[in-house]
C-alpha cells in the first residue's frame, strides 16, 4: 500500500487497546443491561479505532462506550501507534482478523481502506462508517454511514459568513492537507457557493498546516502579510486553531480577524468565551459514536435502522458556548428513542 502520511507525529503514550465490558455500572445500584448477543448466542463484541487524545475522537469514542454500557455489549477500542493512515490500517486489519462480531472506524483518506474493507466484508462483517465514508463503489459493504455532509457544511459556513460580515469577506482557509476527503469537499463546496451566491466572499488563499501549530503559525503569519486584505480565518481541522489565535494576537490582528474552528478542544471553547475566537463548527460526535453502535445492535436483533445519517454540525459561537453540549445530545437517537430520520 502506498503511504499516506497526514501527520508526523508518533505517539507518546501507545494504547494498543483498551476493553470496556458492556453493561458496566454508572452508579451505586444500576441496573446493568441485558447483553445483547450475536449468532452464536455469545456477547455482541464491537472493536472501534479512533485516536481518543484528540478532543473530537474522545467524544465519539466516550458515546460509543456509553450505547455499549446501554445495551450491554463488549467494547474494544484500537489506538494506532501512529497518526498516520498506514497505521490506522494496519491496526484496522489487525482487528478484523480478531474476529469481533462488528467494526467502526473511519475511511479518512477512502482510497487507503478500500483492502479492509473487503478484508471484512470477506469475513462477514458488519462495518459501521463514521464521519468519513468509504468510496461509492463500497458502500453496498457497509451497513451504514454517520457522516457529516462536507458540502452543506462549505455552504453553512459560507451562508454564515455572508450574514456576519454583511457580504463581504476575504477568507483565508487553513486546512490539513489536499488529500484529506472531508476538507477537500469543505473548502471545494465553500468556494462554490460563494462564487455562485455570495460574490463579495473571496477565498483568497489556502494553506496545509499539516496538523503541526509551528507550521501553522509560519504559513498564516506569511499568508496575513502577503494578503493584508484577510479578515476571515477558517479552520478545517482543530489542532492548530489556538496557535493561530496566538500569531494574531502577536500580530496586532486579534480584533480585526474573524477566527472560526472546528470542534470542541477545551482552549477553543475557553478562547470563544474570551471574545478571542469567534466560533466554532462541532460536528456531532455524540451521535456518531452511539448510534454507530446502536445500528450494530440492531443489525443483529433485527431491527430497522437508517442506512445513511448526515449527523449535522452546531455552531459554537458566544451566544450558546455555556451550553452547546444539550444540542449535540439531543438529537441522538438514544436507547428507546426513535431514529429521527428512520425512513
Amino acid at each position: 500500500m502506498k503511504k499516506v502520511t497526514v501527520v508526523t507525529l508518533i505517539l507518546l503514550l501507545l494504547l494498543p487497546f483498551i476493553v470496556c465490558a458492556g453493561g458496566a455500572k454508572e452508579g451505586a445500584g444500576a441496573p446493568k443491561a441485558e447483553a445483547v448477543v450475536n449468532k452464536q448466542g455469545k456477547q455482541l463484541s464491537i472493536a472501534a479505532i479512533d485516536y481518543p487524545q484528540f478532543q473530537p475522537y474522545k467524544v465519539r469514542t466516550a458515546a460509543e462506550k456509553k450505547a455499549c454500557e446501554d445495551y450491554g455489549v463488549k467494547y474494544t477500542l484500537f489506538q494506532p501507534t501512529e497518526v498516520t493512515v498506514d497505521s490506522y490500517v494496519e491496526t484496522l486489519i489487525n482487528a478484523i482478523n480478531q474476529g469481533f462480531d462488528a467494526l467502526i472506524f473511519e475511511s479518512w483518506v477512502p482510497d487507503a481502506f478500500k483492502e479492509p474493507i473487503n478484508l471484512a466484508y470477506s469475513k462477514n462483517i458488519p462495518i459501521v462508517n463514521v464521519h468519513v465514508g468509504p468510496l461509492p463503489e463500497q458502500k453496498d459493504k457497509i451497513i451504514s454511514e454517520l457522516v457529516v455532509d462536507n458540502d452543506a457544511y462549505g455552504i453553512t459556513a459560507a451562508e454564515m459568513i455572508n450574514k456576519e460580515k454583511s457580504g463581504k469577506a476575504n477568507v483565508l482557509i487553513i486546512m490539513n492537507n489536499p488529500d484529506v476527503a472531508n476538507q477537500a469537499t469543505i473548502r471545494n463546496s465553500f468556494e462554490k457557493v460563494t462564487k455562485a451566491k455570495y460574490p463579495g466572499i473571496k477565498l483568497v488563499a489556502t494553506e496545509f498546516s499539516q496538523n503541526d501549530p509551528l507550521i501553522c503559525a509560519e504559513r498564516l503569519e506569511a499568508a496575513l502579510i502577503a494578503y493584508p486584505e484577510i479578515d476571515v480565518v477558517m479552520f478545517l481541522e482543530a489542532a492548530t486553531v489556538m496557535k493561530g489565535a496566538d500569531v494574531a494576537k502577536q500580530m496586532g490582528l486579534l480584533n480585526k480577524l474573524m477566527i472560526i474552528g472546528i470542534d470542541d478542544p477545551p482552549d477553543m471553547i475557553e478562547s470563544i468565551r474570551k471574545g478571542e475566537v469567534w466560533g466554532s463548527f462541532n460536528q456531532n460526535f455524540q451521535k456518531q459514536g452511539y448510534e454507530a453502535v446502536r445500528n450494530i445492535v440492531d443489525y443483529y436483533q433485527g431491527n430497522p435502522f437508517p442506512k445513511y445519517t448526515d449527523v449535522g454540525i452546531v455552531l459554537i459561537n458566544k451566544n450558546n458556548v455555556d451550553n452547546y453540549l444539550p444540542a449535540m445530545w439531543e438529537p441522538v437517537a438514544l436507547k428507546g428513542k426513535p431514529y429521527p430520520n428512520l425512513k
